[in-house]
């Protein structure tokens, strides 16, 4: 294959050497919006135009006795072919050590091992091959070490054992590939440490080194497939809108329950949307028992939004059918009030419970407690035989029973707390 040949050089390359060294900005966009659209960057002309050699000779190639480099500030300029910043070094602290806003580059832009003592700017760029970040060091304690707001990367973006000191910014990048933080140091105490808000990736590898120090933001971002470490969540992840198709070969390791917890650490409260996206994930993965576990989740922890009524309907719900997910709990429900109801009615035969008239059947605890439990069973038990005093408040309190049961059982059964 042969490779990208270097465009012409433009009539301002000379004063990118100028511009770095006072750390001024060299803005090449004519004013116009349509033609500065870095999405029409292939009709820019040499005059937008900064031969990747060049940037490169002048980040990674310069004499040690040369003056020291504050920051390098291009607007609205296209690159060629790769851009090599690998090991080079930007010293602006508190200032942009890189402001590349609108950048377009067309091919891969390498910054492995770049250190930069200052905020790192791409907002809007458009990269054509890889962004490679692996091992770079951005130092801007307090405020953003990496601003790349809208960003686009056809390859993906590699950043193994990046470190960054300051909030990584990366709102509505659009990422056709995966985004790979593996081994990262991230670090913002008190802010974001990583904001992915709006992203989209086909894939996110958030497995960094150490625990995030700061808020890990993935609001509204959408990737294929997602894998972290429960050992490197940080306190705080917000995950309101967050979606995933399925979870990695790190992140599959966590038990459901475990993956619940990490659904509380959003600062939101009860969001729906959170558990139904990971049952949604379990049952695609044919984890039918993680799924079950999520949707008892969702509704329990829905509880902290009801009224009190509805946190005892609830509670009833849970402990009866769990929610419609185990309706075989009310069969046990049922097993162990007929073996109460049999025991306290055959002790108040005959002083609390008399014949109703002269041809009453023989009374029969078993199924004096059946008749009462189930509204849809009549053995003429309850009508043969008078309760009164205690048995009278039991034979109540069986009936309740007995309603509580059938109504959660045929609400599970019908589908109807599934689909709230």
């Amino acid at each position: 294959m042969t490779p990208p040949v270097d465009p012409q050089p433009g009539e301002h390359e000379p004063d990118l050497l100028r511009g770095a060294i006072a750390g001024t900005l060299i803005d090449l966009r004519t004013g116009d919006a349509e033609r500065d659209d870095p999405a029409g960057a292939a009709e820019w002309g040499p005059e937008r135009t900064v031969r990747a050699g060049t940037l490169a000779d002048l980040l990674t190639r310069r004499p040690p006795d040369d003056p020291p480099l504050r920051a390098v500030k291009l607007r609205g300029a296209t690159i060629g072919g790769t851009l090599t910043m690998t090991r080079a070094h930007l010293d602006a602290p508190g200032a942009d050590a890189l402001a590349a806003a609108r950048l377009t580059v067309g091919d891969d832009m390498f910054c492995g091992d770049l250190t930069a003592d200052g905020e790192m700017r791409l907002p809007g760029a458009r990269i054509g091959g890889r962004l490679d970040l692996s091992r770079a060091r951005l130092t801007n304690p307090g405020a953003t070490a990496l601003t790349a707001d809208r960003l686009t990367v056809e390859d993906g973006v590699l950043a193994e054992g990046f470190t960054a000191e300051g909030e990584v910014r990366l709102p509505g990048a659009q990422i056709n590939a995966p985004l790979i933080l593996a081994g990262a140091r991230l670090t913002d105490p008190g802010g974001q440490a990583l904001n992915l808000e709006g992203a989209t990736a086909t894939a996110l590898i958030l497995l960094p080194g150490h625990r995030p120090e700061g808020d890990v933001n993935l609001t509204g971002a959408r990737v294929g497939t997602f894998d972290d470490d429960p050992a490197t969540w940080p306190a705080t992840i917000r995950l309101r809108g967050f979606t995933y198709d399925a979870l990695g070969d790190h992140g599959d390791t966590a038990d459901a329950r475990t993956r619940i917890a990490w659904l509380t650490r959003d600062p939101g409260g009860y969001v729906p949307q959170l558990y139904d996206q990971l049952t949604a994930v379990y049952r695609r993965a044919g984890d039918e028992q993680a799924a079950h576990k999520v949707a008892v989740a969702k509704q329990w922890r829905r509880r902290a939004e009801l009224n009190p009524a509805g946190k005892l309907t609830n509670w009833l719900l849970y402990l009866t059918v769990g929610y419609g997910y185990r309706t075989w709990q009310a069969a046990v429900w049922l097993a162990v009030l007929l073996a109460l109801g049999t025991w306290i009615f055959t002790e108040a035969h005959p002083h609390d419970l008399t014949r109703a008239d002269r041809n009453a059947p023989a009374f029969n605890p078993f199924g004096y407690t059946l008749d009462v439990l189930l509204p849809i069973v009549d053995l003429g038990q309850q009508k043969a035989w008078r309760a009164q005093d205690a048995a009278m408040y039991w034979t109540w309190t069986f009936i309740a029973s007995g309603w509580i049961l059938t109504t959660a059982v045929v609400a599970g059964l019908t589908g109807i707390l599934k689909r709230t």
